[in-house]
């Protein structure tokens, strides 16, 4: 698909193309420098924007009808809701766990506490997203269901090499050049690669 893209011409790779280069200009310096608080309005931004890319995308890759992107769609977004209020509190419970482990004379129970939160945290957003999932499933038929699990991760890995080709040709003022680093897995947020 990428040579596709290229050779045609196509508005989708013109579309992907600046949601890529803007992803990368904003993480590109924060993965290069410790971490600092970050404006939330840029990461949100992004994430919009590469959530409305995909949207976009697969509604073309499963030629999708009018009645089912009135059904699909709000079901993916919900998908999206999820993944972000599952990293929120999963970062909130481990910033936790890291602050008890850091402290001294702390009860066996707080640790186990912890992590029986961390457990149930994720057992939790596991069984919302097989919910989720399911109701995807029923509006399409089996074909573009086929075709789901094949598309998503295909689209991150586009998105990923897209990503390291923008981070690749922007010239770096007064440093050496250095390899890309891996994915930061709190943006993608997900061990899944379907939906």
């Amino acid at each position: 698909m990428r040579s596709k893209m290229r050779s045609t011409g196509t508005t989708g790779a013109r579309q992907t193309w600046p949601a890529a280069l803007l992803l990368a200009a904003v993480l590109t310096p924060l993965r290069a420098a410790p971490p600092q608080p970050r404006p939330p309005g840029d990461v949100n931004e992004v994430r919009e924007s590469l959530q409305n890319l995909m949207i976009a995308s697969m509604k073309k890759a499963l030629e999708l009808t009018r009645d089912q992107q009135v059904e699909v769609i709000p079901q993916v977004e919900q998908v999206f809701e999820e993944r972000e209020r599952y990293a929120r509190q999963r970062r909130e419970a481990l910033h936790l766990l890291q602050a008890k482990l850091l402290e001294e004379s702390v009860p066996e129970k707080d640790y186990r506490d912890q992590v029986i939160r961390l457990d149930d945290l994720e057992r939790a957003h596991h069984d919302r997203e097989l919910r989720l999932r399911a109701e995807i499933d029923r509006s399409l038929n089996p074909r573009q269901r086929a075709q789901l699990r094949v598309f998503v991760p295909r689209f991150r890995r586009e998105m990923q090499m897209r990503i390291d080709e923008a981070r690749t040709a922007q010239p770096r003022r007064n440093a050496p050049p250095r390899p890309a680093p891996p994915p930061n897995p709190q943006e993608w947020d997900t061990d899944d690669e379907e939906f």
